[in-house]
């Protein structure tokens, strides 16, 4: 066991890969050091983007780009930062039979923001004992106004792909949360690491909504993970069918990316499928909670009470709506007579229960989605004796 004379001897080069060492014992997949110096370059890149209005309705992104491409300012005391990554990915199995909705790998396990920050605390305390003094520093992942990918692709934890998503070196692929602990420690910084997408754009052609564009980004507006997480109104009528049985979040520009054939497994149980939401949820089981505090209570510990009882519901109607529209086709999953007319009975249920105009429409919609005969004729019945015009204006566009 080395004293801690001994570390306090070492040179910032030598503290830097203790540091490293450290990290990786804890789990983290890579670890560079950055610099907390204004990141010019990303924020005229930042600033395009949103001028596109690919940031849709997350007004959190838009307010001062110079403060979240600054990361001094967000932490006064700190002199550098350790950037980290740490996998998430874990097998998705075989979808049950049913009515069920995929959930993206990232939100299957419990909430990534209190476990990470667990470990970076933890982390902080293992470099005080090697550098034999008390650190001030600040843990972060994806909650604070900060340009968190410019920042790790600026020194070296991956390069940005063509999804934006960090890509890893040596295959690491982009399954990955990325996290920072910004210190007082005066530390060199690491520098960027070069890799490209080359020619390659699977990931804009197997979006099912062509929300990734060539040379730009992502377009939040079409985006499967911002219409089911961060969007508070109902989703887009022409994209609807597009989101298949994603009920939270999508992984479809990670699953088609070359750089993810072999994945690195999850190190951490926290991230396992058994400990929170899992990789299907049950779409019922969101319309028949019965009330927001019960939805908050059930997901308390998991990404997946992001949305809020309401976001949730109306994932759950599009979602149900896709199934039932597949139904009778040989590529779905199957779904038997006996379960169809129960999802159906269920939605004329809460058609005559439902807590505002949004849902109803997606009830609505999600009926009208059902090729049956008997479906329609009643369907026919519900809408002749609608008395909102408003919805009866929206739905006339399917029905």
């Amino acid at each position: 066991m080395r004293e801690a004379g001994y570390y306090r001897a070492m040179t910032s080069q030598q503290l830097k890969e203790e540091i490293k060492r450290i990290a990786s014992e804890l789990g983290f997949q890579r670890t560079v050091i950055a610099s907390l110096e204004p990141m010019e370059a990303e924020r005229q890149e930042y600033e395009r983007w949103l001028a596109l209005g690919y940031a849709a309705g997350m007004e959190y992104l838009k307010r001062n780009p110079h403060f979240r491409t600054s990361p001094q300012m967000l932490y006064p005391d700190g002199r550098s930062a350790i950037v980290v990554s740490v996998s998430y990915y874990t097998d998705v199995p075989e979808p049950p039979p049913g009515f069920f909705g995929k959930v993206a790998r990232y939100a299957v396990g419990l909430d990534y923001h209190v476990v990470i920050r667990a470990k970076l605390r933890e982390l902080n305390a293992r470099i005080e004992k090697i550098a034999g003094r008390k650190i001030l520093a600040k843990a972060y992942t994806d909650d604070v106004s900060l340009f968190e990918q410019g920042l790790a692709a600026r020194h070296g934890l991956g390069f940005a792909g063509r999804h934006t998503l960090i890509i890893g070196p040596q295959m690491m692929g982009t399954y990955n949360f990325v996290a920072e602990l910004i210190t007082d420690l005066e530390l060199d910084a690491d520098e960027p690491y070069q890799g490209t997408c080359g020619k390659c754009f699977r990931c804009g052609e197997g979006c099912p909504t062509d929300a990734i564009e060539y040379g730009v980004g992502v377009n939040s507006n079409k985006c499967i993970s911002y219409l089911t997480i961060e969007n508070k109104e109902g989703i887009p009528l022409e994209l609807r069918k597009q989101l298949g049985r994603w009920v939270f979040g999508c992984d479809v520009c990670q699953e088609v990316c070359p750089y993810n054939q072999k994945p690195n497994p999850a190190p951490w149980e926290e991230f396992s499928p058994d400990k929170g939401a899992g990789h299907y949820l049950d779409l019922f089981s969101i319309l028949n909670t019965e009330s927001q505090d019960v939805f908050h209570e059930r997901f308390i510990r998991t990404p997946l009470r992001r949305p809020k009882l309401r976001g949730m519901t109306r994932n759950a109607l599009t979602v149900i709506g896709n199934i039932l529209g597949d139904c009778g086709s040989s590529s779905t999953i199957t779904v038997s007579d006996e379960q169809q007319s129960d999802a159906v009975a269920k939605l004329f249920m809460f058609l005559k229960t439902a807590p505002e105009e949004m849902l109803k429409e997606h009830a609505y919609w999600a009926l009208a989605q059902y090729d049956d005969l008997k479906t329609r004729k009643k369907l026919k019945q519900f809408i002749d004796s609608e008395e909102n015009q408003t919805i009866r204006d929206l739905i006339c566009a399917y029905v």
